[in-house]
């Protein structure tokens, strides 16, 4: 006697088993049809939607729609549009934020300066915003800013060596009159 593929679980039996000592499933002839036909309707199935065009339409459709979504015509990705408020669009900015301790490094990476930013800590600590305003950040400068110059709204300074930040935020204005945002976290 030899060995033969269980026709429901693939395993290797005895050839004059009547009952698959893997998976328990019945090898008399009407089981053993019954489940080759379920496995021809299963490769049916799976063929026609391999070779269903339209299926293939949709899906470049979707991911053309979705490039053209997502990118703007000016290469820049956006954040969000125009709202039914009026408010301006905004579009993320290039940046590098390293914070090696009592002090935070802001590197401008895009190719336009920065203007009325506004640099912004969330702290772990205390949950609390503190901020700082510079007038100008230039094209490929890094600016480096003291933890101790950020600013709650009562004037509370982030102090480094009780307080970890979370988050850092800037916000400015761009020349194309968007406005520029980055978010870090740590």
């Amino acid at each position: 006697m030899g060995t033969e593929k269980c026709p429901f679980c693939g395993q290797e039996i005895d050839a004059a088993a009547t009952r698959c000592f893997f998976c328990g499933a019945e090898l008399n002839e009407e089981s053993v049809h019954k489940r080759l036909e379920q496995l021809h309707v299963q490769d049916v199935r799976v063929a026609r939607r391999i070779r269903n065009p339209l299926l293939i339409k949709v899906v470049v459709v979707l991911i053309l729609v979705g490039a053209v979504f997502f990118y703007g015509t000016s290469g820049r990705k956006r954040i969000s549009d125009v709202d039914s408020s009026g408010r301006r669009s905004t579009v993320k900015l290039n940046a590098k934020v390293i914070y090696p301790g009592a002090r935070f490094i802001i590197s401008n990476n895009d190719s336009f300066d920065w203007k009325n930013v506004k640099l912004e800590i969330i702290s772990v600590t205390t949950k609390a915003r503190f901020s700082l305003r510079v007038p100008n950040i230039s094209a490929g400068e890094t600016y480096t800013a003291a933890a101790a110059e950020f600013l709650k709204d009562d004037g509370v300074r982030f102090n480094p060596y009780t307080m970890k930040p979370k988050k850092f935020w800037i916000l400015c204005d761009t020349p194309t009159r968007e406005v520029g945002s980055y978010l870090a976290g740590w």
